[in-house]
C-alpha cells in the first residue's frame, strides 16, 4: 500500500503482517478477548450492582424490596389474624346473645298465652253471669 492510498476495505487486521506480542493471534479471537477483558474489568466495578435480566434492577434492591414484601405480608397476616379473632369473638358474643334473647321471648310468649286464657275464662264467667243476672231480672220486669 502506498502513502496516501485509501485501504482496501477487504482487507482487515489479521490478514496484515504484524509485529510483536499479538503476532500469532487471529483478529477475530482478538477483539473477542478484549471485549472479555472489557467486561471484567467493567464486571468489578459493577458486581456490587449485579443486573437481574428480568426485572432491569439491582439484586440488592429487589432482595430488599423483597424482604420488605415479606414484611409487610407478615404484617398483614398478623393483622388479619387479630381481626378475624375479633370477629369471631363479637360473632359469639352476638350467637350469645340473640340466644338469650330466644330464650326471654319464649318465656314471655307462654306467660302472655297463659294471661290470655286466664282472661278468655274470666271473661267467660262474666258472660255468663251477665246472661244469669239479665234473664233472672226479666222475670221480675
Amino acid at each position: 500500500m502506498m502513502p496516501g492510498q485509501i485501504p482496501d476495505p477487504l482487507m482487515t487486521a489479521g490478514s496484515l503482517p504484524s509485529v510483536g506480542p499479538l503476532a500469532g493471534i487471529p483478529a477475530t479471537s482478538l477483539t473477542d478477548q478484549l471485549k472479555l477483558a472489557e467486561l471484567y474489568s467493567l464486571g468489578a466495578v459493577l458486581s456490587p450492582l449485579i443486573l437481574n435480566r428480568h426485572a432491569k434492577r439491582p439484586f440488592d434492591v429487589i432482595k430488599g424490596e423483597t424482604d420488605d414484601n415479606e414484611e409487610r405480608k407478615k404484617r398483614r397476616r398478623e393483622k388479619n389474624k387479630v381481626a378475624a379473632a375479633r370477629c369471631r369473638n363479637r360473632k359469639k358474643e352476638r350467637t350469645d346473645f340473640l340466644q338469650q334473647e330466644s330464650e326471654r321471648l319464649e318465656t314471655l310468649n307462654s306467660e302472655l298465652k297463659s294471661q290470655i286464657e286466664e282472661l278468655k275464662s274470666e271473661r267467660q264467667q262474666h258472660a255468663f253471669f251477665l246472661n244469669y243476672v239479665f234473664y233472672d231480672n226479666l222475670d221480675f220486669m
